[in-house]
């Protein structure tokens, strides 16, 4: 299938290109950030030759959605202005053009392939995340990945990005999508279950806190919403995985400090504030909260965290691990969007998300379509407030945020019923 597409006589070089460097997109997620933006110019300057050629037209995008898409880039060219460090914030505000030029090429690629020919770029989408599953498994049991890389914490695995140990956040991007994929072409809820309680066994495994509770948020949500079946059964399964998480818990030291120690203190009592007062975390939020009070307006610019966390202004604040404040961002997306492009720029965000949504759910509700509903829930997991998470404007997190934004954007006034 995938080799009739790309000889076809019936479509564009163009639309071929987008086809072929979409379908092997997510392998750039594990070799690393340059590539990821190499891909991203690659969208940009396919789609842009479109439209200076004339073969694809920007009327057929949702005109609504790309005038927020421009909004929230006129926020950044504001952030940028007023940025502390222009030379910082400059390259993160260019990359935006390459971005939204990445969500209008995925959206023309939907337009111009049809439902069995997008199944084939999702087919190989679940081939490579596939792929990135046994080389979990082979870390698990050997403590190596297959080309020998391996995590330098106790408990967790890192597969191919290695001592970065981010692929808790690869494995919550694509879980949705696969399960879509096999939801959709198994047509077996007893299969399209057990995938999914192995994901979320597996994502628990890989030891990344943060994006197992991700994870285990959309998963559930996937499965209370998609698949037919009696609430008692749903309900018996999860239970079943409680069990065995505990079982894990108790004979593995490793996930037992991880899991268990570190995380009874946040169910205690006064658990949220005790915890944000006794980690590292909560310091980082701190900060961020107090270089947003001193950047109400327009933040410190973005990427500017990284400088301004260090600041000896704030060397006095109340806090446990005060000394350990700076970092490159502060671990979570509502205190980064605050402190880097303060009040205006968050601002500006929510509506642009709030606005996405409502066209989501006016066309999901038409259509029905679970690849769209996979895009939605990743895209708002990662806004939940509190829990720890990549810097926004990093290549990484913003490439699995925006792939996932593309697929829910990509099928607004698409008519392709599931």
């Amino acid at each position: 299938m995938i080799k009739e597409i790309i000889l076809s006589q019936n479509k564009s070089l163009l639309e071929k290109l987008l086809f072929f460097f979409f379908s092997v997109y997510p392998v750039s997620f594990l070799i690393g950030n340059f590539v990821i933006n190499l891909f991203l110019a690659i969208f940009f300057f396919i789609f842009s030759t479109g439209l200076l050629f004339n073969k694809f037209k920007i009327y057929n995008q949702n005109k609504i959605l790309i005038y927020t898409l421009l909004f929230l880039f006129a926020s950044l060219i504001i952030n940028l202005i007023f940025s502390k460090n222009f030379d910082l914030t400059l390259p993160r505000v260019l990359k935006f053009i390459l971005i939204i030029g990445s969500i209008l090429s995925f959206k023309q690629l939907v337009i111009s392939f049809n439902k069995k020919e997008l199944n084939s770029l999702y087919k190989i989408w679940i081939i490579i995340f596939f792929i990135v599953i046994i080389d979990l498994i082979f870390e698990l049991i050997f403590k190596s990945n297959i080309i020998g890389l391996s995590s330098k914490i106790p408990g967790r695995l890192s597969s191919f990005t290695g001592k970065e140990m981010i692929i808790g956040h690869y494995f919550s991007a694509f879980c949705l999508i696969t399960m879509s994929y096999i939801h959709l072409n198994f047509k077996k809820i007893s299969i399209g279950f057990f995938v999914a309680l192995f994901f979320i066994i597996l994502s628990f495994l890989i030891g990344e806190r943060s994006n197992f509770f991700k994870t285990l948020i959309i998963v559930s949500a996937f499965i209370f919403f998609i698949y037919e079946i009696k609430l008692k059964y749903k309900i018996l399964s999860f239970s079943l995985i409680i069990i065995l998480f505990i079982s894990i818990i108790n004979f593995n030291e490793n996930y037992k400090n991880r899991y268990f120690k570190q995380f009874s203190k946040v169910l205690a009592k006064n658990g949220i504030s005790f915890y944000l007062e006794n980690s590292i975390y909560g310091a980082h939020y701190n900060v961020a909260k107090e270089i947003y009070k001193d950047n109400p307006i327009f933040g410190v610019g973005i990427k500017n965290f990284r400088i301004e966390s260090f600041s000896k202004k704030y060397d006095d604040l109340n806090h446990k691990y005060n000394t350990q404040r700076g970092n490159t961002h502060p671990h979570q997306i509502h205190y980064e969007l605050l402190a880097e492009t303060g009040l205006l720029g968050y601002l500006t965000f929510m509506i642009f998300i709030l606005i996405s949504l409502y066209f989501f759910f006016k066309s999901y509700k038409k259509n029905r379509n679970i690849y769209q509903f996979s895009g939605m829930l990743f895209v708002l997991v990662n806004l939940i407030p509190l829990l720890p998470s990549g810097s926004f404007f990093s290549t990484y997190s913003a490439g699995l945020f925006w792939i996932n934004y593309s697929i829910m954007f990509g099928y607004i006034n698409k008519e392709i019923k599931f």
